[in-house]
């Protein structure tokens, strides 16, 4: 997308506005890790919807933003890829981190037409650079603070060669064997610090276009080193004792892993008392401060609600939010609720809950969702959708210190971290909750951190009955990393309670269920016997254990089995299935 740096106002005051090295990698052993010259898709129709190696912005596979094939022009065989007016064709790189990689494709911009293309760090967040064709004429926008032009020959194929080195932190770029530029790659589009990463091309349709690509190429002149990979064993823990239990996973490959864990409950409690007990917020109060843009936008502002912002109202149900509202906007406003998107990229995936209203400027407003949410321990997201007019200053903040992760703007594809005026500021959105918070039985440490390359983690699983009545508690045990193919991960956790005869607590579990045999029982307290009767109430098999644990071997039975369990401090039931 040919986007533009946001400008924003706020309080109504402030406007915020190399041949030898060539040499070297060639002699290196080289891999073509994608290469295309269109000839094997349907002429006349949506590349996008013939692979999946061709995206476009939205990840729509329509001829209103995916190119064509077309046999108008051709390099080599007979097809290429035509790109009109607000096309918008991506090729994903593979958020490269290390290594060096060539991608050179044949250009063909006709006489009197637009064109444009982009490389991306990050894809529709940071800009490495980008080549803007006007008749006759490329402008490079790159990190110069004044963009070099180049002449070019229309109605002519044009070979671009594009190197990065990402380990020495270089970027070159070739025109018909010409070297145009060399500038350090980690930096943005017009300048400024950004990510040492090789993450998309974007082949863009602005108005009065027509252009064509063939005989794309992107290969591997040096290997870069393997991206974080989890390997982990998401085995079900389920635990009577209460013990601490240890989950642990790798990290094979050959760049570090990030992670963070975090429980996650079920309702196993149904008790909700109907008040209004408290508000979930990260913001301070509003003192009449907004911030807008210097042109019309329409975006999406949201508050990101971590798990450790989540866990005290764990339970509880969102039933309505509160938002500042500055000036006017243009139209209503819709409000969302989301759950939450990957772990390497934030963002949003389902919309829970949305309601749609005239909100009133310089004023908090508070609206009613039409269901309520549910907390459960996990991230969710809370905001809205508006159009601000020009020069307008719509969307309330308060005079606190930006907290990092919590605010976000969505413009375009992607949800980019708001990062404050000079560092201040937060979004005024909040979330009202009612109901009963539940008891925090389950809890992992550590929360987050890294694995080195070829590296392992611990971590611990805890439990605490405190306030837990006769039950089963079931959860799951989430671990978000920066595996791109593995970026979530759950681990089903059951933690049984049962009370004695003397009110004293104990726990139990008793798995798998259903079995194919073997039936498994394990108590905090003491097994005195174990009664087995068909569903006709015979008793089938009397076990005398006097242990905490008990295993029971049902492999010459089929059918629903009742198993009464007798300890030192009472008797528990269970309806076991064996298959």
């Amino acid at each position: 997308m040919f986007l533009k740096p946001i400008n924003l106002f706020v309080m109504k005051k402030i406007l915020l506005l190399s041949s030898v090295l060539l040499f070297a990698y060639f002699a290196i052993g080289q891999t073509v890790l994608f290469s295309d010259d269109f000839e094997s898709y349907n002429t006349g129709e949506s590349v996008a919807a013939q692979t999946s190696s061709w995206t476009t912005w939205s990840g729509a596979t329509t001829s209103g933003e995916a190119a064509l094939v077309s046999e108008a022009q051709a390099h080599g065989g007979i097809k290429s890829l035509n790109v009109i007016p607000n096309n918008d064709m991506i090729y994903n790189f593979g958020n490269k981190t290390s290594g060096v990689y060539q991608i050179e494709f044949y250009y063909y911009v006709a006489t009197g037409s637009q064109a444009y293309f982009n490389i991306e760090h990050i894809f529709a967040d940071e800009w490495a650079f980008s080549c803007e064709f006007a008749a006759g004429t490329m402008t490079l926008n790159n990190d110069a603070a004044t963009p070099p032009t180049f002449a070019y020959t229309q109605d002519s194929w044009l070979y671009f060669d594009i190197l990065v080195d990402i380990g020495n932190d270089l970027i070159t770029l070739d025109l018909d064997g010409t070297e145009l530029a060399s500038w350090t790659f980690s930096t943005l589009e017009g300048g400024g610090a950004a990510a040492n990463q090789l993450g998309c091309i974007n082949f863009y349709g602005p108005a009065n276009n027509n252009y064509f690509i063939d005989d794309f190429v992107y290969t591997e002149i040096e290997s870069g080193l393997t991206p974080p990979t989890i390997d982990l064993t998401a085995t079900p823990i389920t635990t009577a004792t209460g013990d601490d239990e240890t989950i642990s996973f790798d990290n094979t490959g050959e760049e570090e892993l990030s992670f963070v864990a975090y429980p996650i409950f079920d309702d196993n409690f149904s008790a909700k008392n109907g008040t209004k007990d408290g508000i979930m917020h990260v913001d301070g109060d509003n003192a009449g401060n907004a911030v807008g843009w210097a042109s019309e936008i329409t975006a999406y502002i949201a508050t990101r609600f971590s798990p450790e912002v989540v866990r005290p109202f764990m339970g509880q149900e969102i039933t309505s939010v509160d938002i500042y509202i500055g000036d006017a906007p243009a139209g209503d406003i819709t409000v969302y609720v989301w759950d939450k998107g990957g772990f390497i990229t934030p963002g949003t995936t389902n919309i829970l809950d949305q309601v749609t209203i005239t909100p009133t400027e310089a004023s908090w407003n508070t609206i009613t969702l039409n269901t309520p949410i549910l907390l459960t321990g996990d991230e969710i997201w809370v905001g809205y959708y508006l159009t601000a007019p020009l020069d307008s200053y719509c969307v309330g903040i308060d005079e606190n210190a930006t907290i990092a992760g919590a605010n976000y703007i969505k413009a375009g594809p992607v949800w980019s971290e708001f990062g404050g005026i000079a560092g201040t500021g937060n979004w005024n959105i909040r979330a009202n909750v009612t109901g009963t918070s539940w008891p925090i039985w389950m809890s992992v440490a550590p929360a987050t951190g890294t694995v080195a390359a070829a590296g392992s983690q611990n971590l611990t699983l805890s439990f605490d009955n405190t306030d837990l009545e006769n039950g089963d508690y079931t959860g799951t045990l989430a671990i978000g990393c920066n595996d791109q193919e593995a970026e979530w991960n759950e681990i089903d956790v059951t933690y049984t309670v049962f009370v004695g005869v003397d009110d004293v607590k104990q726990t139990l579990a008793t798995y798998p269920n259903p079995t194919t045999g073997i039936f498994n029982i394990e108590t905090s307290s003491v097994i005195e016997n174990v009664e087995i009767y068909n569903t006709a109430g015979q008793l089938v098999n009397l076990i005398n254990v006097n242990n905490s644990k008990c295993v029971v071997d049902l492999s010459n039975n089929t059918g629903v089995y009742i198993v009464k369990i007798n300890t030192i401090d009472g008797q528990i039931i269970r309806r076991v299935i064996c298959e």
